[in-house]
């Protein structure tokens, strides 16, 4: 097992997730890993993974790399442990506490109540009222305690591979600044209301939850991906689950095999991310490209996006069997799931675009972005 790349995340590796073609620009200088501030401040650190964020005048203002659904509200993760609701379809935002001061760089809800934002320094935070509050439930220094204590007594793996895994985590905390700290970023969270859940990142970093959350089994060995391409993009539906990463990399959840099984496609690009809707799986990113298949990946179809900028979202429309499709200049595409007919919406460039949303108010869109978040009126763009 080729695990020689799973933990050596360095500084000048360090981009959200979904976002590395996207946000990379926007971090340089402003994402602050607790191992980077320690090497540049061996006297007087203040820990990240142990400081609350700071209170915002103009948190809306702030730079934001995510936002998504929470039952009625909205939630916006951002730089520096930022976390926001809105409870009036992005109108105005309030700050909520949070328990860091790392980059979060997405936020996924499983209704309006559960959700999880994952961040810098492998941070995993938890909901349970809506966003609230949060608590931690990973960060660097727990999952270095979690992945030696699991791959030294894991017994699903023979003896050289364990060994083989706990070599990495060495490797992984004697190249960070801090070497109780894993600065491998989580990029992508999903958990179902069953219970089960994947936290994945980069280097094939990949964990899994069977009781919502409240704990994780390092999970990377049981994937078809020795090369250890960063992992950005998970969706579930059903019983299919399907993880997106780097270099065409698409991946199946078998669950008979308890093993993530690589899908073949048409593309040695980047997909950032995956979506599963009205019977289409879709796999997207670099130049717009975007690729549906009907049968679980045996057959791939090429879809014209009308555009060449890089894909960052895939939002399901009101109306079944669409979809709403953003890239990272803001351009909004129309997709008919069932023709895969497209329609791009003549929307002006007003700054890039990291995430996005939709709120409860029809016509309407949330995005993220340097700036702060913003709401679009998108009923008026044909």
């Amino acid at each position: 097992m080729n695990v020689s790349r799973l933990f050596s995340w360095s500084a000048g590796k360090r981009r959200p997730g979904a976002l590395l073609a996207m946000a990379g620009a926007c971090c340089i200088g402003l994402t602050v890993s607790a191992s980077e501030q320690a090497s540049e401040s061996p006297t007087g650190f203040h820990d990240p993974l142990q400081q609350s964020a700071l209170v915002q005048a103009a948190a809306h203002a702030q730079p934001t790399l995510a936002v998504t659904r929470a039952g009625e509200n909205l939630v916006g993760v951002g730089l520096r442990g930022l976390i926001m609701i809105s409870d009036d379809d992005g109108e105005t935002w309030t700050q909520s506490p949070s328990p860091v001061a790392v980059d979060l760089v997405q936020v996924y809800f499983q209704n309006e109540l559960n959700g999880w934002a994952v961040g810098h320094d492998s941070v995993l935070l938890a909901t349970t009222d809506g966003g609230f509050s949060w608590e931690v439930q990973l960060d660097g220094r727990s999952l270095v305690t979690l992945l030696r204590e699991h791959y030294a007594n894991v017994s699903d793996l023979d003896e050289f591979e364990a060994e083989s895994m706990l070599r990495e985590v060495d490797l992984g905390t004697s190249t960070s600044a801090d070497p109780d700290i894993m600065a491998t970023p989580f990029l992508d969270v999903f958990v179902r209301e069953n219970g089960e859940g994947f936290v994945l990142g980069a280097f094939g970093m990949l964990l899994r939850t069977t009781d919502n959350g409240a704990t994780w089994e390092p999970w990377t060995e049981h994937t078809e991906n020795d090369r250890r391409m960063h992992l950005y993009s998970i969706d579930m539906q059903g019983d299919q689950v399907y993880i997106s990463g780097e270099q065409g990399l698409l991946m199946r959840l078998d669950r008979e095999a308890q093993r993530f099984v690589q899908v073949d496609t048409p593309y040695t690009g980047t997909f950032f991310g995956v979506h599963i809707s009205n019977g289409a799986l879709m796999a997207y990113g670099l130049r717009g490209n975007l690729y549906v298949s009907r049968d679980g990946g045996e057959n791939w179809q090429h879809v014209d996006t009308q555009q060449n900028a890089t894909l960052i979202d895939a939002l399901d429309g009101a109306a079944g069997g669409e979809v709403l499709l953003v890239s990272e200049r803001g351009e909004l595409v129309r997709l008919d799931t069932t023709t895969l007919e497209t329609d791009l919406l003549s929307v002006p460039y007003a700054g890039q675009v990291y995430s996005s949303a939709r709120p409860e108010a029809p016509g309407t869109l949330i995005v993220a972005q340097f700036s702060g978040l913003r709401k679009i009126d998108i009923s008026q763009f044909q």
